[in-house]
């Protein structure tokens, strides 16, 4: 690995596709596939429990809306549709769905918003769904935690802000971000990420589409997941635990056999103009409908297709414009080795990382290059609900949300909370998703006011978390 970059080679196992002209192949995947066997409920009190039980083990995902909690579950198969009543405070029917031939879903419809957690014990055969209400998900704070909120002054009144600071030297916890519904596409609310993982406390991502796929650089456990905008300051955690806030650049290429090389301009994102996209299992259980795309399993060309196809654990597919089909099917054939490279500079061997933007503070004063960044003027100067993340000198994290939008708080802009930044105490510090999205979860509970009146579902959320054992 160059000391200039660092480089994360995804390579692994995916299903083979229909071409477009002729009818498609057996699918190699089938022999693993689970059979779904059962969906039960089991009404405890105040919270209730659903167990999916399966023939064999199978990948899963769970997202939720205020209306249902989503299980989705691949491989698997034979998934009996059916609908089942509920009789419970927070839950109003189950229903079971086999949504395509290899990925079966499970709706709990919900009567109103709640709170959710995902358990694979002892049986890997069976996924457990604990639905749990608000008011039950608390979380005790390690001496580790400190949280405390204060009022301060504005060119328009005052707001009320929210300070979590954190020693993320601390062995015993863990700063990561975290997918909505831990894939690329979806979104959740900051409170149902944050008990989903146990969360000691947690705020709101950077930026996303409404499609709640994220807006710039995501780095989870050293997979790269979403690559970085230009110029857009990320906020990156090192595998020695080092905390850093910087730009970054992406580098993407599929390398053939004979030194062929295609530009991967996107990763879990549409390709852009004259170069190719890949999409991973941290995309989703399915790609998007794709005009010509390449299925690639264990760093051999598969097969071409277009249309949707079922991406399985350390399987990737490239894809190009319709217009630009040659990109793949002029480079390269059935049976073709390649590799993919995806690299970002500079390396700071990175272990998770979350974009966002603009830069708040650097080298201890205030810094705010919005327009460097692609940042508007009336972003910068518009009064809002706003989060941030900064640095202390002694290397301890700052957390901090402050409320807006109502007659007792006026939010702040950029150059205001960049001001914040440094009298809380950070020397390095840059912005993240705000406005209606701007939350902070502290022992389970939602601390500050959110601007719509309630919380707002998201990409992504940026937790403190009890490390792994």
């Amino acid at each position: 690995m160059g000391r200039g970059m660092l480089l994360i080679i995804l390579i692994g196992a995916l299903a083979a596709g229909a071409g477009a002209q002729a009818p498609p192949p057996p699918d190699p995947v089938t022999a693993n596939v689970a059979g779904v066997r059962d969906v039960q409920w089991f009404d405890e009190g105040k919270i209730g429990r659903v167990v999916i039980t399966l023939d064999a083990p199978a990948n899963f995902r769970a997202a939720s809306t205020r209306d249902y909690i989503l299980i989705d579950v691949w491989q698997a198969r034979e998934a009996a549709w059916r609908t089942m009543a509920v009789h419970h405070p927070y839950v109003r029917r189950l229903r079971v769905r086999q949504y395509t031939p290899h990925l079966a879903r499970v709706y709990i419809d919900l009567k109103r918003a709640a709170r959710y957690k995902t358990f694979v014990r002892t049986d890997a055969h069976q996924i457990t769904v604990l639905v749990i209400p608000p008011w039950m998900a608390t979380v005790k704070l390690p001496p580790s935690l400190a949280y405390e909120k204060f009022r301060v002054p504005t060119g328009r009144g005052t707001t009320a802000v929210h300070v979590l600071r954190v020693d993320p030297s601390v062995p015993t916890i863990q700063i990561r971000p975290v997918l909505a519904g831990d894939v690329d596409l979806g979104k959740e609310t900051t409170s149902v990420i944050a008990t989903r993982y146990d969360a000691l406390a947690g705020v709101n991502g950077g930026f996303f589409a409404g499609s709640g796929s994220p807006l710039g650089m995501i780095v989870i456990d050293g997979k790269l997941i979403s690559a970085p905008l230009p110029k857009r300051t990320v906020f990156a955690i090192s595998r020695t635990g080092q905390p850093v806030i910087a730009a970054f650049e992406f580098h993407g290429r599929v390398v053939t056999f004979d030194r062929k090389e295609l530009w991967v301009s996107a990763v879990n994102h549409p390709p852009q103009a004259g170069g190719v996209a890949v999409y991973t299992p941290e995309y989703g259980p399915l790609t998007p409908d794709l005009g010509v795309a390449a299925l690639v399993r264990n760093d051999v060309v598969e097969a071409f297709f277009n249309g949707r196809v079922l991406i399985p654990n350390g399987g990737y597919v490239l894809t190009a414009n319709r217009a630009e089909a040659a990109l793949l099917t002029g480079a390269l054939t059935l049976g073709q080795p390649i590799t993919l490279r995806l690299q970002i500079s500079p390396d700071l061997a990175v272990l998770n990382a979350l974009g966002g933007g603009p830069r708040l503070v650097k080298d201890g004063q205030p810094s705010v290059p919005f327009a460097w960044e692609w940042f508007t003027l009336r972003f910068h100067d518009t009064r809002a609900p706003r989060t941030a993340v900064g640095i202390s000198r002694t290397g301890k994290l700052i957390f901090v949300t402050v409320d807006g939008r109502s007659t007792r708080n006026t939010g702040m802009t950029l150059r205001e909370l960049s001001l914040l930044m440094v009298q809380v105490g950070a020397v390095e510090a840059m912005n993240l998703d705000g406005g209606g999205s701007a939350t902070m979860v502290v022992g389970g509970r939602i601390v500050n006011e959110p601007s719509d009146g309630r919380e707002r579902p998201i990409g992504s959320a940026l937790l403190v978390l009890r490390a792994a054992p």
